[in-house]
């Protein structure tokens, strides 16, 4: 644990970061707070340094149960095996193939050697699924004994060899979506439920071109465990610099925009704005001018609001000289937004850079940006009917535990899955672990795949 590691000014790196962590620590003792991680962290420090507390626990809990052990990460496995100790009464029920969360911290290596480690350990296989077809079954099974990392097993069902597994080939993105459209409808034409039909994706932008071919031929859908491409905050924000470049009465646009990325102009600022532009009729735009004429000439939030709207009419003058998905990408750019987000260094600004650069390549369908506009508002004002039949979109991720009578499996390409991103940072280790995310991808069909 993090306490018991000592600097050794062999890895520069780890040295540095550890000094950050312990001043951060500091930090949270003082304000008398803990973080999420310290909520187990220091139950396990409790443990290891006060044996009266750790014994009157072991005297509270003479058997434990742990389910989905393969998602536990390394002081969750400390915590329990302080936890069981005593007693050593201990069931850990997991399946490794179904490891698919290293990157929030999970550890496949807990279940792999947890016999290694504890000593009479029995070992019961769950091999029978009540689930899949077996050819669905046999697919799942052939492709993760490749992995070289895993305990084995050999799945089977009483149910049927079921339908061969069927792969289609195709030229982009929009044919896949197309195609597979098409197939829901034959589906649809045989009396099956949207609901038992599910299309599963390896990263959140792929679900906008289904999204766009559901809404055309006016297929009903739900995306699961996270937002409609559309929804989503960054593309709300892409779109809202566009409406503005394009109707620069678009209020609500200006709004959106104009302090994204921060640009220290706040609540208090807006709220000004707002009134010169009741008082004299006039839009948001034109009432920000207002306002800097009548502020001081050289304040931060005046020159901060003179930029973005210099940058707005400059870009409203190059909509006429480029197309509109060069224009989008200028604009991210220009604007720090595409900045803002690669500062932030997360997965999840990762994920809304790739959903950008997918909503560019979707306006390059349209032949100009009136067209785009429409056809968002189209999609945007949608009833939600949360309950009704509805075929499901969602991410790999967001499907475990989850089991649908149809599956599709769309974009299994090069650079996408496996994810190009994950293979650059942890090499073999990653292949595993996307051949595991397949694993569970394939065994949530119950009948097609």
């Amino acid at each position: 644990i993090p306490s018991e590691v000592k600097i050794n000014n062999e890895n520069y790196i780890k040295d540095i970061a550890l000094k950050i962590y312990r001043i951060y620590q500091q930090r949270l003792k003082v304000m008398n707070c803990v973080d999420f991680g310290d909520l187990i962290l220091h139950c396990v420090t409790i443990f290891k340094t006060m044996p009266e507390i750790l014994e009157l626990y072991h005297n509270n809990f003479k058997y434990i149960l742990v389910d989905e052990y393969q998602d536990t990460n390394f002081i969750q496995n400390i915590w329990l095996n302080l936890l069981s100790k005593k007693n050593n009464n201990l069931c850990c029920v997991g399946d490794d193939d179904q490891s698919i969360y290293s990157w929030r911290g999970a550890e496949v290596k807990n279940i792999l050697n947890f016999d290694k480690l504890n000593a009479n350990t029995k070992v019961i296989k769950l091999e029978q699924n009540y689930r899949s077809t077996q050819n669905i079954l046999d697919t799942a099974s052939s492709l993760i004994s490749n992995n070289e990392y895993r305990l084995g097993k050999k799945l089977w069902s009483e149910n049927s060899k079921g339908d061969l597994i069927e792969v289609n080939c195709y030229n982009n993105g929009y044919d896949e979506a197309v195609a597979i459209a098409d197939e829901i409808e034959k589906n649809l034409s045989n009396h099956n439920s949207l609901n038992q039909i599910s299309i599963l994706v390896r990263a959140a932008f792929q679900t906008r071109e289904f999204e766009d071919r559901f809404i055309k031929i006016n297929l009903p859908y739900r995306v699961i465990g996270g937002l409609k491409f559309y929804d989503r905050a960054e593309i709300k924000d892409a779109i809202c610099y566009i409406r503005i470049i394009y109707q620069e009465n678009d209020d609500l646009a200006f709004e959106r925009i104009i302090n994204t990325p921060k640009r220290s102009i706040g609540d208090a600022t807006l709220k000004e704005i707002h009134k010169i532009s009741k008082q004299k009729n006039i839009n948001l735009e034109q009432a920000s001018l207002v306002y800097c004429e009548q502020e001081n000439p050289n304040g931060k939030t005046i020159l901060s609001l003179k930029k973005i709207i210099t940058d707005i009419q400059l870009w409203r003058k190059l909509s006429k000289e480029i197309s509109h998905y060069e224009l989008t990408e200028r604009v991210l750019d220009e604007s720090g937004y595409t900045q803002m987000l690669m500062n932030e260094k997360t997965p999840e600004a990762d994920s809304k850079l790739e959903n950008l650069k997918e909503l560019v390549l979707s306006m390059k369908n349209y032949s100009n940006l009136q067209d785009f506009l429409e056809n968002i508002s189209l999609q945007t004002s949608i009833d939600e009917d949360w309950n009704g039949e509805k075929i499901n979109l969602m991410t790999m991720h967001a499907a475990k535990g989850l089991e649908f009578d149809v599956v599709f499996l769309p974009g299994w390409e090069e650079g996408l899955f496996p994810h190009q991103k994950s293979i650059d940072e942890k090499g073999h280790q990653a292949i595993e672990e996307e051949r595991r995310l397949a694993y569970v991808a394939i065994t949530r069909a119950k009948k097609k795949l």
